[in-house]
């Protein structure tokens, strides 16, 4: 059953994107892109999603500065970011969290801990939004 929400995600990892396809996908609107150029084209035509998932190592355009180019979009500024990446070194992480994520998972997946960020996430922005008791 879907709650209505929708997730977008950007790795250049196909397996990855299945595998996120296969948490997310039964529960909340889920779109996945390869490239970091498609998905910015799909965030300036539709409307803003509820939560983005970054990859920070990608070919065409890294998670860096696909972040930097979703913070400087007005309708996307509140989206919340999550870092899904395999690099877990520190400088990374602090990059992430100052450059305006909120939140960082590393991979291989750890399902329940990446679902619980991924709850706490949409229940964030809901409060946020003052939708908290709907």
């Amino acid at each position: 059953m879907r709650d209505g929400k929708c997730i977008v995600a950007v790795d250049d990892s196909g397996i990855i994107l299945k595998t996120l396809e296969k948490l997310l996908g039964e529960t909340y609107e889920f779109h996945a892109f390869t490239k970091g150029m498609r998905a910015l084209k799909y965030l300036k035509e539709w409307p803003a999603p509820d939560l983005i998932i970054l990859d920070i190592e990608m070919e065409e355009i890294d998670g860096f500065e696909m972040l930097e180019m979703i913070r400087n979009k007005e309708e996307l500024k509140q989206v919340p970011v999550l870092f899904l990446t395999s690099n877990h070194d520190r400088e990374h992480v602090v990059k992430a969290i100052s450059g305006g994520a909120n939140d960082y998972a590393v991979k291989p997946i750890d399902e329940e801990s990446f679902m619980g960020k991924v709850h706490k996430l949409l229940q964030e922005e809901k409060k946020k939004l003052g939708w908290d008791d709907v």
